[in-house]
């Protein structure tokens, strides 16, 4: 199930923007409307208009298709007021496709997109391969030069057919399934690379060191945005008359990343809805997807100044560096959490991230692991959750991994002190902070009690001499009517403290 928010996030950036968001509607289908034909979609379908031309004509369609889950026009009418006015009254979703795009390559990669997110385990990304392989193979008759389709990261995505021995380069392009490193270097310091991302204009590279041979490059793009390139390695000169083929060519390469691009993302989005619903408690059953437990959700916390998002592909990226081939992470509420197999081995095993994060936390102080306690159904995943999201909230004492066994007298702590928040002080601590010196009377109190009966470790804990510790109870007991030696006395006093500490942070 895919939203109209999630089609395009899944999509390349700035292909299809989400305008006005409207409600959480789930897509099963595509209606394309044209302009003067009766509009009529309903529940489950995105509306995409075709031949519209002022926002009129979209008003009217927006009428007949209140119901539907999306409606998807040209930014420039997407953007005029009135339409998204009225797709907000409607809590309709509309969706702005980027000015100069193809519409048909647009519909091509919606349908793809909509048509994966109900049944993203079909294969098709196996399909759009093959057929990557195939348009390499007749653009290599085309050239009559042997060619390589690739990434803007130059991944090898298809190759035609024979002629793999043509130069070294090729050879072990194919071979590793990415552009050797060398040889990367030798085209980006002759521009290559940043003139791709700015032209689409096909032009050719000469020959360099160690054999590499001259090639014609055709970058290939879609919505303004450089998606790859083709890679031809000609024998001769190119005969002219051709540049049409090319070109309606190079619209297949196009559509074809951009429905491997909209796959991917899409896949990694539902995966981080997946993982979120099972932190949330959500699962009734283990998803097959997730590995057997006993297991522990985990907080992950820095890099600092980074959204929780950008937070979680790091560490995604991060666990993945390391061998976590489908780490379980996933951003909720602010948090970065991981579902962790207790008292595993291995990747994606609560040892094995906490060894990481110490790593980590060698060169990065904010970098830490709140780890919550063990679970043995996923419906449980919650509790575990929300005790790793208090111990990160506790703070813990410094160390980079945070445990419940070691962190829990903070968590009791906190939840005693929150539920006094809204309430007033009731405590005689209320008299000693209208006294001169409170501040000192009050940290000398806690000391007394976080170490009661050794005034020399509270004397050691303030940096005075023990007689002045004695000296400050004598006030305080004067001050305000205690009894020290009860200790619900002392734990009330203690609790009362640490919410003014709470409160003096929060007001800081």
């Amino acid at each position: 199930m895919i939203t109209a928010a999630g089609l395009a996030e899944a999509l390349p950036r700035g292909f299809v923007e989400v305008v006005v968001a409207g409600e959480s509607r789930p897509i099963f289908g595509l209606e394309i409307t044209e302009v003067g034909e009766e509009a009529a979609a309903g529940r489950g379908e995105l509306v995409t208009v075709v031949g519209a031309t002022e926002a009129g004509q979209v008003l009217a369609i927006i009428s007949a298709c209140a119901d539907a889950s999306g409606l998807l026009v040209r930014r420039s009418l997407a953007d005029d007021a009135d339409v998204a006015r009225r797709c907000a009254e409607a809590g309709l979703p509309l969706l702005g496709m980027v000015e100069g795009a193809s519409l048909s390559s647009v519909l091509a990669v919606v349908r793809s997109a909509i048509e994966t997110s109900s049944a993203p385990a079909r294969g098709s990304a196996d399909h759009l391969h093959d057929d990557l392989f195939d348009v390499a193979d007749r653009i290599s008759s085309l050239l009559d030069a042997p060619v390589t389709i690739e990434d803007a990261s130059s991944h090898v995505l298809a190759y035609s057919r024979g002629q793999s021995d043509v130069d070294d380069a090729r050879t072990a392009t194919i071979v590793g399934r990415r552009v050797p490193r060398e040889v990367r270097d030798h085209f980006r310091s002759l521009g290559v690379f940043r003139r791709m991302a700015r032209s689409d204009a096909p032009f050719f590279v000469p020959a360099g060191a160690g054999g590499v041979k001259a090639r014609y490059v055709v970058p290939v793009r879609a919505g303004g945005e450089w998606l790859g390139s083709i890679w031809a390695i000609p024998a001769n000169p190119l005969a002219p008359g051709h540049e049409r083929e090319l070109e309606a060519a190079t619209e297949l390469v196009a559509l074809s990343l951009l429905r491997l691009r909209a796959q991917a993302e899409l896949h990694q989005q539902v995966q981080l809805d997946q993982v979120r619903s099972v932190v949330r408690g959500a699962a009734t059953e283990q998803p097959e997807w997730l590995e057997d437990g006993p297991w522990r959700v985990a907080v992950l916390a820095g890099p600092a100044d980074l959204q929780a998002e950008a937070r979680c592909q790091l560490w995604q990226a991060l666990c993945r560096r390391r061998g976590w081939r489908r780490p379980v992470v996933a951003d909720l509420d602010d948090h970065v959490y991981a579902v962790l197999r207790d008292g595993a081995s291995g990747p994606g095993a609560d040892g094995w991230l906490a060894d990481l994060v110490r790593g980590e936390g060698r060169t990065n102080a904010a970098v830490r692991m709140y780890v919550g306690t063990a679970v043995a159904t996923p419906r449980e995943l919650e509790d575990s959750r929300s005790t790793a999201a208090e111990l990160a909230a506790a703070g813990g004492d410094g160390a980079p991994v945070v445990t419940v066994a070691e962190g829990w007298p903070s968590v009791v702590l906190t939840r005693a002190v929150h539920g006094q928040e809204s309430r007033p002080f009731v405590s005689p601590l209320r008299e000693l902070l209208d006294h001169d010196g409170a501040t000192f009377l009050v940290d000398t109190l806690e000391a007394m009690i976080d170490f009661w009966g050794e005034p020399k470790r509270a004397a050691r804990s303030l940096g005075v001499h023990p007689n002045t510790v004695r000296n400050r109870a004598t006030r305080i007991v004067a001050l305000c009517p205690i009894d020290l030696e009860d200790p619900q006395q002392r734990l009330g006093l203690r609790l009362e403290i640490a919410r003014l500490r709470a409160r003096d942070g929060r007001e800081g």
